[in-house]
C-alpha cells in the first residue's frame, strides 16, 4: 500500500506504546484476523447472537479449521468470511486485504493454525483499545483533540 496508513496500522496503533504490531507470517496473520473481525456485521449479521462465545470458540474454530481445508490464503479468507458473515467495508480495507492475501500462504496458515490463541488474544486487545478510543473521541468536548 502507499505511504498512507491501512486500515490495520490504524487500528494497531492503538496499541503500540504497549503492544507493537507482529511482523513476517504472525503480521499477516495477525492483519487478517483484524479484517476479518471488523468486516463482520454486528448490527444484523448471525455472530450478533453469539457474542458471548465469540472470542473463547466460535472465531478460533473457525480460524483453525479454514487451515486445514485451504491450500493458500484467498481460500482460507474466502471460507472464515463466508462463515461469519465478514467482508471488507471499505476501499481500504478491500485494497489492504487484497494485498495480504498475496502473502507466501504456509507460513501465514501455520501461524494461523499454531498460534491462534495467543494472536486472538491480540485482536482482541486492539479491538478494545479502538473501541475505547473512540468512546473518548465521541465524549469529548467539539474543538478538543484526544
Amino acid at each position: 500500500m502507499s505511504a498512507a496508513m491501512t486500515p490495520t496500522s490504524r487500528w494497531l496503533s492503538t496499541t503500540a506504546p504497549f503492544m507493537p504490531p507482529l511482523d513476517g507470517p504472525a503480521g499477516v496473520a495477525e492483519r487478517l484476523l483484524l479484517l476479518v473481525h471488523y468486516g463482520i456485521d454486528w448490527s444484523s449479521g448471525w455472530v450478533t447472537r453469539y457474542r458471548t462465545t465469540y472470542w473463547d470458540s466460535l472465531l478460533p474454530d473457525r480460524v483453525i479449521c479454514a487451515t486445514y481445508r485451504s491450500p493458500n490464503l484467498r481460500r482460507w479468507w474466502r471460507d472464515v468470511a463466508d462463515d461469519l458473515g465478514s467482508q471488507p467495508r471499505t476501499a481500504a480495507e478491500r485494497a489492504e486485504l487484497e494485498q495480504l492475501l498475496r502473502a507466501e500462504a504456509l507460513p501465514v496458515l501455520e501461524v494461523l493454525r499454531f498460534e491462534t490463541q495467543a494472536l486472538l488474544l491480540r485482536t482482541r486487545i486492539v479491538a478494545d483499545a479502538v473501541r475505547q478510543a473512540r468512546t473518548d473521541a465521541a465524549k469529548a468536548p467539539a474543538g478538543v483533540e484526544r
